[in-house]
């Protein structure tokens, strides 16, 4: 009997681990995203390959967005932030980037947004922007 109740108790006691998870898909523009969640099934990661539409041409990257989000719900998340990148050729850009996304059903849905400054020596060379693409991603 001893041994039964050990058993049931080392079951009863054992929390349940849940899977990170991968989802992947493409903006309206045809670029790649994918989401990433942890074992708490709030998202760890989000990555967006963007291009945005310059006042002198566009500017082609990827943001990835990582935890600490500004919302973190199991069916939501949403942040903004703003990050410098060095470019070939001296420049140097300003990225203020936005995302968001919620989980409907077992797919998730969303949108993201940049404003880009390119400088060079200081000076102002372009900005760019792309303001509200939206985005899907389905399970890997």
């Amino acid at each position: 009997m001893r041994t039964l109740a050990l058993a049931l108790t080392i079951v009863l006691v054992t929390p349940v681990v849940a899977e990170a998870r991968a989802w992947r898909g493409e903006t309206e523009q045809g670029r790649t995203v994918t989401v990433r969640t942890g074992g708490d099934d709030r998202v760890e990661r989000v990555r967006v390959s963007w291009k945005a539409s310059c006042e002198r041409g566009s500017y082609m990257s990827r943001t990835v967005f990582r935890r600490p989000f500004d919302v973190s719900e199991a069916a939501e998340f949403e942040d903004a932030g703003t990050y410098r990148v060095t470019v070939p050729g001296g420049y140097r850009a300003r990225h203020r980037v936005s995302v968001r996304g919620t989980l409907e059903g077992d797919r998730w849905r969303g949108s993201f947004s940049v404003r880009t400054r390119v400088t060079r020596g200081g000076r102002l060379v372009d900005r760019c922007r792309l303001v509200g693409v939206r985005w899907t991603a389905e399970p890997v």
